[in-house]
């Protein structure tokens, strides 16, 4: 196993299927409460359903779903880790339930782990005449190389999030974890620069964050843009909610579905659900469920 891969270990949490149970049920409950809507009575037998970024789905219950869509669309670009928790749900089997492996940003895991390795051989190389500049200076270099794979137009996500495709789609916990692999990885070799050039000072984390979270400023509400076309009549966004601390992603999605909603381009209910992440770590978040109704 390469590093990389065991960076992507890392983001796999221990029995959360389990933990996540009262959580999964409270979600599903939500994505299945269309028939209080206004227009309930236009939903047909033959409702259809896309997950973005399902990844394993302990945050789901399938069976429940499919229950109620007669088509559901699991969309991630790690599509073993889906097929793994559909497995993991009995589901494997269900005609109803379809795996889509597609990148919605545009980067590919081969594009992240070739980041972390180009940047990882240019440390390398460099050995101890490596400055915290040079370090910073090529991280932003590498990350712009990403940059021009990333979708640039509504119009960009057609191939996967096809106009009017769906009569619900589902973003649960997907806006906090755009750049979260990546994001990871350039921490692991920042500790490396810290530890072996810096005697032990941290490397200052915040053009690299900055960076990001520009990026996220224009992006999200691009790819919500695509995914509120893509829906016929409902869109359900679930995001980590701590306006205090907000996380990286989760804090953009939120705020831009709030100007949708004042501006009128949409109607919005707003809840809130607690997700018990990580128990072993006492890790938890608050997550803001907006239940949007196309109007």
């Amino acid at each position: 196993m390469n590093i990389f891969e065991s960076i992507k270990n890392e983001f796999s949490i221990p029995d959360a299927y389990t933990n996540w149970k009262e959580y999964r049920r409270e979600l599903t409950d939500r994505i299945l409460r269309f028939e209080e809507s206004e227009g309930a009575s236009s939903w047909d037998d033959h409702k259809t359903l896309a997950i973005l970024g399902a990844g394993p789905c302990n945050d789901l219950n399938l069976s429940r779903l499919a229950k109620h869509f007669s088509h559901i669309d699991l969309i991630d670009l790690d599509s073993e880790s889906v097929r793994v928790g559909v497995r993991n749900q009995g589901q494997e089997h269900c005609h109803k339930i379809h795996i889509k492996e597609c990148t919605l940003t545009g980067v590919t895991q081969e594009m992240t782990e070739r980041f972390f390795n180009r940047l990882y051989m240019y440390l390398v190389e460099k050995g101890r005449t490596l400055t915290e500049a040079d370090f910073i200076r090529r991280s932003l270099e590498e990350f712009e190389i990403l940059e021009k794979s990333l979708r640039k137009s509504p119009e960009d996500f057609g191939v996967i999030l096809p106009e009017k495709s769906y009569d619900m789609v589902v973003a649960a916990g997907l806006h906090s974890q755009l750049w979260s692999i990546l994001s990871y990885s350039w921490h692991i070799l920042a500790g490396n620069v810290s530890e072996q050039l810096l005697g032990g000072r941290p490397v200052d984390p915040d053009p690299f964050h900055d960076h990001l979270r520009d990026v996220d400023d224009s992006f999200i509400p691009l790819m919500n843009t695509a995914i509120l076309q893509a829906s016929k009549y409902r869109v359900l966004f679930s995001s980590e909610y701590d306006p205090n601390n907000p996380s990286e992603g989760a804090w953009q999605c939120i705020k831009d579905v709030r100007k949708r909603y004042t501006g009128g381009e949409i109607e919005l209910m707003e809840s809130t659900l607690e997700w018990p992440f990580f128990p072993e770590q006492r890790r938890k978040y608050t997550m803001l469920i907006q239940d949007i109704k196309l109007c």
